[in-house]
């Protein structure tokens, strides 16, 4: 907290475990490129990704269908630039899949570095997609691969494909598996929702009709903790994804609010209000205190763990506004980080562990901004689109999520951490708030 439908993640889960039938001469030692799309120069990698070959004349409309989601789904990813099919050479329905019936000079005329190429054929209630990357300038096959499974969930395939092409350039994963939850306004109550990385498929988790805020995945990404008001004052709940059952986590006497997974355990931070002042304190899965962890005259909120689960970032008003502070949790010492403005809150550090993202007021309004763990290089990524706040990393560290009112009331929006990119996530009008990004679902 920045200021003082059962079984989700079944289907998710055994939708992914069909899709990789078979693949042949996979990731063929690919040159992969460094990376770095913080820099604000960054310059996307130039992909073709031609409609869908369609061998079943029934299921035409899948070939534009199964293309947009790729494209989208490489455009989201911050590392690929799709080409615009209007300047196309050849007609995608006549041109082949194998790399001998690949005109590699015309597709290098266009412009492309790399060429998605793919067919389809939907038998049944079954579909068979065959999917291979062309490097256009080497000429030569990157990845070969086949999927089948229900065609109802076409999707989730070619959202695997995105992520082989992903990890075939530059080494690592994509997020196309991940899901994001955030606080939706329900007349005078608040829910938790889902929704897809890209936006689709919008799910309710909570139906508690109270005040329910600050959704925290588990480093596992099967269960949610939550604050909610549903039974007077603040407390910690537990949502079990697979599942749907809840239980109470943490009902201390006062405040219990924000609650953080230390990575790569079942241990949270939270604030608490034992002996009357705001602290932050290690708690287990079953609510039993361990430790406290933030001390001091001030107000301790918002704790955002490190990757390695060795520090923690907080906001504290003991210097008489609310700053960013980072505190090494085996030492307890602590050390501010933010001194630019007087009102910076809602740290989350990237999962890779060299930003840490905030929310702070510049110019009258709440923007976005970046900062090393040691409060070096400083960056703002939004600038007075309204008021942007709670932003949360995608895993791989490329995008975050945040909350903006730029279009009225407030929306989920994602941009990339060079500030570029953005667009808006959740589009079912306005009241959509504290967004926190899933870890991968897949397994990957």
């Amino acid at each position: 907290m920045c200021h003082p439908r059962n079984g989700i993640l079944p289907t998710v889960l055994c939708l992914l475990c069909f899709l990789c039938v078979a693949q042949w001469d996979s990731t063929v030692d690919a040159q992969r490129i460094s990376i770095d799309i913080t820099q604000p120069n960054f310059k996307r990698i130039p992909i073709a990704v031609p409609d869908f070959k369609y061998l079943s004349p029934d299921q035409v409309q899948l070939a534009r269908e199964m293309s947009d989601a790729l494209s989208n789904d490489l455009e989201y990813s911050g590392v690929f630039r799709p080409l615009d099919p209007q300047g196309f050479l050849e007609n995608p329905q006549a041109m082949g899949l194998a790399p001998g019936e690949i005109r590699f000079p015309d597709w290098q005329r266009i412009g492309a570095d790399f060429l998605a190429r793919a067919s389809y054929q939907v038998q049944g209630q079954g579909v068979r997609i065959e999917a291979r990357l062309y490097d256009v300038v080497g000429a030569r096959m990157v990845i070969g691969k086949v999927y089948e499974g229900d065609a109802r969930n076409w999707r989730l395939m070619v959202h695997r494909f995105a992520d082989e092409i992903l990890y075939a350039v530059t080494g690592e994963r994509g997020v196309f598996d991940t899901k994001i939850a955030y606080v939706q306004a329900m007349g005078k109550n608040k829910e938790i929702f889902v929704v897809d990385f890209d936006g689709s498929n919008p799910l309710q988790v909570t139906r508690d009709q109270s005040i329910n805020l600050s959704p925290a995945w588990s480093t596992d990404g099967s269960h949610l903790a939550y604050v909610s008001f549903k039974e007077g004052g603040t407390r910690v709940y537990l949502i079990n994804l697979r599942g749907g059952s809840s239980r109470l986590l943490s009902g201390q006497p006062g405040l219990n609010i924000a609650p953080a997974w230390r990575p790569g355990s079942s241990q949270l931070a939270v604030t608490l209000t034992r002996g009357g002042n705001p602290d932050i304190y290690l708690i287990s899965s079953t609510g039993e205190i361990l430790q406290r962890l933030g001390q001091g005259w001030g107000i301790n909120v918002s704790p955002s763990w490190s990757p390695d689960g060795r520090r923690l970032a907080f906001v504290s008003d003991e210097s008489g506004s609310p700053q960013v502070y980072v505190l090494d949790v085996g030492s307890g010492q602590k050390k501010r980080i933010t001194f630019s403005g007087n009102y910076n809150t809602c740290p989350a550090w990237s999962p890779k562990g060299d930003w840490i993202a905030y929310s702070g007021v510049s110019g009258g309004s709440h923007n976005i901004f970046i900062t090393r763990p040691d409060g070096g290089e400083g960056r703002q990524l939004t600038h007075g689109e309204g008021n942007n706040e709670s932003p949360s990393w995608s895993p791989d560290g490329r995008m975050l999520a945040f909350s903006s009112t730029r279009q009225g009331g407030a929306s989920i929006w994602v941009l990339l951490v060079n500030g570029t990119g953005v667009r808006r996530l959740t589009k079912t009008g306005g009241g959509q708030e504290m967004p926190r990004w899933s870890p991968r679902l897949g397994g990957q």
